[in-house]
């Protein structure tokens, strides 16, 4: 497999899932990643269940962002572990942490202080809030972010309670811009000779990631409401229920309804306004009601039959472990299992979805256990 970064080494004090998620990204790349935990641990390595069997300091959580890193225990609040930190970063290319602003200059890794004293490492910063705002200091889980960047408020059903995104989405959305921004800097490095500090806050990711609903609030001046699974801006363009179980469809374009529309008996000659998705839009709830009682007379497979022979895009609602197993030579190839010498067993893992001349980007470390 080819492995791009194979001549670059990072040191990783990151924890939890935005830092480490950026750092495993860069290993699947080929980069040699050594992650330093505190003392107790990288505190994931205790979010369970389910946890691996035999090791309760092997969980799920901690397994799905260390792939392909090595790993050892460091006290940063001493002389000997900063004395070790240093002498790492020496002959590294990149420094990554998520610690806030103000505890990294406590620690001596403030970019000032490791500029000038290794100017050719590129610093990389995972912050809760931007090091420029008077919420710096604020600490940032991904939970927490969801709630203050107005993302909750749109998530969920129209008449119901805010609601979080499943998985913590802000993280992995901060950690895809820490990985894309150290290689960034890691290009302009090479032509300039200039190291970068790379800051990355949770907030701002969180906000870079509302996009067509933060452009729609600044071109209207509206707030944004919640629209469970269906889409604000198109018609059809959610989840309907069906006899035997829920399906997804997604109309996008005008000729994709003409086609549903016939399969609904709908005469469109004589609603006009609907042959464009604005009328289709303005008129949600009776374009709605008419999809649903057809759906709800027929299964899922009759209404994935006629929107596959129409190619209108459309899904049966799927749980996690069907699509991981069931479906899985259907409709991905991620799964790939990691020797562990450790236990002496096959660990799977979901490898990264860059394809790389046509092989999956994927480390050939397993995670790493925990020093003793």
């Amino acid at each position: 497999m080819p492995r791009p970064l194979s001549h670059f080494r990072i040191v990783d004090l990151s924890c939890v899932l935005a830092g480490p998620f950026a750092t495993q990204l860069l290993a699947d790349l080929g980069a040699e990643v050594e992650k330093l935990e505190p003392p107790g641990g990288d505190p994931t390595r205790g979010w369970g269940p389910p946890f691996e069997e035999d090791d309760p300091e092997m969980s799920a959580y901690f397994r799905s962002v260390n792939r392909g890193k090595r790993s050892r225990s460091v006290d940063l609040h001493t002389e000997e572990g900063r004395a070790l930190l240093f002498s790492l970063i020496k002959d590294a290319d990149v420094l990554v942490e998520n610690f806030r602003a103000d505890s990294a200059d406590r620690l001596g890794l403030g970019w000032k202080r490791l500029h000038a004293k290794f100017p050719k490492l590129i610093l990389a910063s995972v912050r809760g809030f931007a090091s420029d705002v008077s919420a710096s200091r604020r600490a940032g889980y991904d939970f927490i972010i969801q709630a203050e960047s107005g993302w909750m408020a749109v998530t969920g059903e129209p008449d119901g309670r805010p609601m979080k995104v499943g998985m913590a989405l802000v993280d992995v959305i901060a950690g895809l811009y820490c990985a894309n921004g150290v290689q960034a800097a890691l290009l302009h490095r090479e032509r300039t000779g200039e190291a970068l500090h790379v800051e990355v806050p949770l907030m701002e990711a969180a906000l870079a990631g509302l996009v067509n609903v933060a452009a729609g609030a600044l071109m209207t001046g509206e707030t944004p409401k919640r629209w469970g699974n269906a889409h604000p801006h198109i018609v059809p363009y959610q989840s309907f229920p069906c006899s035997d179980g829920e399906v997804a469809i997604g109309v996008g374009s005008d000729r994709q309804f003409e086609v549903l529309a016939m399969w609904l008996g709908l005469d469109l000659e004589a609603r006009p306004e609907w042959k464009v998705n604005r009328g289709r839009v303005r008129d949600r709830e009776e374009v709605v009601a008419l999809i649903e009682a057809r759906t709800q007379a027929s299964t899922v497979e009759e209404v994935l039959a006629m929107c596959e022979a129409n190619a209108i895009p459309a899904s049966r609602v799927r749980n996690v472990d069907e699509v991981l197993f069931r479906k899985g030579g259907e409709l991905h190839n991620l799964l790939q299992p990691l020797y562990d010498e450790a236990s002496g067993k096959m660990v799977p893992t979901v490898c990264s979805p860059l394809l790389l001349n046509g092989e999956r980007a994927c480390a050939p470390l397993p995670p790493p256990r925990r020093e003793p």
